[in-house]
This record gives structure tokens, sequence and C-alpha cells, in this order.
């Protein structure tokens, strides 16, 4: 445990193929941070996992004492407010907050997905089938049959094709998206082809033979590594949450479309996946960012974060 007074560590619970996970440990290896590494399942069940979320399970979260923060784009924010050099966004920092927010929705949806399709398609026989059905329940689709999942490659590469060529520009001369640093940008556009590695196998990837700016620039982005991480059991993760208190002061719900006021017991979930809930007490709501404090829990008081973007908050009795 740390001594007393001093900052809670970085708990990172995350596994090893995840590449929203690897968007986070690139972070890490940019601003040279120390972190413990504590490594989860990649499907459910995720025993010790979900009593710190609340219930929600995708991955990776950053775990700060008593404080859980969910999804990449909040794990990316609260880093670079603790710590802020060398910044996620260099240059015009305006600017680069506001490419790296746009184009996530592009790399993380519209990109990613037929992408892992693709991968997993023409490496089905490397995963069980449970990992096939875990991932269709994950996001509300029907669980696919083995030649289903192998059909999916051809189908999913030719909505890859036009992608890689636009990437192909956008990396242009420079040796990152934004110049001559790194930046969260380039970990949000590189985090999607990293399955291309970590999967198929294949350094450099074949999708990627006619895109020699792209290969280059993956090289760059991987060469930033991933900080110094060292292990952490899943007991002991939890061990830390129960010893601290909720250090975050976010504590302000602030006026709401959906007329939420602080003390109301929500759920909150991704907008696009009702199996992931973390259910807990309303005690922050902004333009942001949602934070619930767990009840009930054998943690005592733990304390969970999201992003207003992509998650929405319902009454718990309206679920």
């Amino acid at each position: 445990m740390d001594a007393a007074g001093a900052d809670p560590a970085l708990i990172f619970h995350h596994y090893d193929f995840s590449n929203f996970s690897e968007k986070i440990r690139l972070i890490f290896g940019r601003k040279a941070l120390a972190w413990r590494s504590v490594t989860i399942p990649s499907t459910a069940p995720k025993p010790d996992y979900e009593p710190l979320t609340g219930g929600y399970r995708r991955t990776p979260a950053l775990q700060i004492g008593a404080d859980v923060y969910c999804d990449t784009r909040l794990i990316a924010a609260i880093l670079e407010e603790r710590v802020p050099e060398p910044t996620l966004f260099p240059g015009d920092s305006v600017r680069s907050r506001a490419l790296a927010e746009t184009l996530a929705m592009w790399a993380e949806s519209q990109f990613l997905w037929p992408l892992a399709l693709y991968i997993t398609g023409v490496h089905a026989d490397r995963f069980p089938a449970s990992f096939h059905e875990d991932r269709a329940l994950l996001h509300g689709k029907p669980v696919p049959d083995h030649a289903r999942v192998r059909a999916s490659a051809a189908r999913n590469r030719a909505q890859l094709e036009p992608q890689l060529g636009w990437l192909e520009a956008l990396v242009g001369s420079e040796d990152f998206l934004l110049g001559a640093e790194p930046g969260l940008v380039d970990f949000t556009v590189y985090h999607p082809l990293f399955l291309l590695e970590v999967i198929g196998g294949e350094r450099p990837p074949a999708l990627l033979a006619e895109r020699p700016r792209t290969r280059a620039w993956m090289e760059r982005v991987a060469s930033v590594g991933n900080g110094r991480p060292t292990p952490l059991t899943p007991g002991e993760a939890l061990r830390a949450a129960a010893e601290a208190e909720p250090r975050d002061a976010a504590a302000t719900v602030r006026e709401n479309p959906e007329g939420h006021v602080a003390g109301d017991l929500v759920s909150v979930a991704p907008i696009d996946d009702r199996s992931s809930a973390s259910a807990g007490v309303l005690v922050a709501l902004s333009e942001e960012r949602i934070a619930i404090e767990l009840q009930g829990s054998a943690l005592g008081n733990v304390r969970v974060h999201f992003p207003r973007v992509g998650y929405r908050v319902r009454s718990a009795s309206g679920q």
C-alpha cells in the first residue's frame, strides 16, 4: 500500500490483447508513468472486476484508491489532469483536443468494428465459441456460428480498404498526426490497428502491405512504450479500494434533460449496450462526466465515474 498521505497508485484493469487498453498503456508510456497492472478476464464472468465498477463489464478501467474511472475517453482525461506534461495535446491544444474527440468517433466505431470483425473472422479458430458469444451479447447481436464468424472477414475487408486509404493520406509526411510529437489522436487511431498485430501475429500486417506511411507511423507510435507496469493481484486491488475513500471532488449534479437530482438511484450504461450497466447513487452529473457511489458494497464507499458522451443515465426503477 502507499504510504500515508501519498497519492494512491494508478491501478489499471486490463488484458493483453485489449485494443482499448493499449490506448491507455500508450498514454502511460508517453507520460513515463509507473502503474499497477491487474489482468482481468476477456469475457464474462469478471468476479473481481464488476464489484469495483458496479456491474459495468467493459475493459479497461483505471482505479485510483476508491475512485474507478471507466471508458478510455475519461481515463485519458484523468491522466492528463494528473500529469499534464508531456501533454497528450501537442501544438494547438484546443484544436488537438477537438481532433482527438472527432477522430475517436470514427476510429472507435466505423473503423474499429469492421476491423475487429475482419481479424476475428480470419483467425476464428483462435477463439473459443464462448468468446464470440460474449462479444455478441455485449453488443446486443445474435450469437454467430463458426461459419458466420469466418464469413465476416471478406465482408468487412470491403469496409476497411477505403478507410485504410483515408488513414494513409491522413498520416502524411510528419512523424505523428499533429507533427513531431505523439498525442492522444495518434493513440486513438492506432489502437484499432493494434488488433492486426496482437491477434493476427503479423509484423507488418498483410492488410497494410500497400500502406507504407501507415506502417511507419504505427512503428513510431508503438515505440512510445507502455510506461512502467508492475503486477498487482485482483485481491490486492479490491483491498486498495476497501481501505480508501473517494478523493475525486466532482460531486455536483447540474440541471439535466433527464431531471435527475443528487441522491437518485440510477443506472449508467453505454448507449449501445444495456448489458453493461452500473447501478448506484448519483453524486455527479455535468456536460462532461457522470459519477455514482455504489450501494451495499462490501468494499465500502466506491465512486464510479463515466464520461457523459456515449452514456445514458436512467432511474434504476426504470431499467
